[in-house]
């Protein structure tokens, strides 16, 4: 996680997912922005956007 803010019922994410083979090697790792929407307890949308440069990079 590398920064996480909150305003009223949304929460604001911006992090690093991380993929890997099944022997455990690493694929790559995407930038991501996720944005979470809740009520009381319960999250009821979840949204997130990636920098799609790291699916071409992965491809080559």
């Amino acid at each position: 996680m590398l920064s996480i803010a909150a305003d009223g019922n949304k929460v604001l994410t911006e992090r690093f997912d991380r993929f890997e083979r099944a022997d455990g090697s690493e694929i790559g790792a995407a930038k991501v922005m996720g944005i979470l929407e809740l009520d009381g307890d319960k999250i009821i949308a979840w949204r997130d956007y990636f920098d799609t440069s790291f699916m071409q990079k992965t491809a080559e």
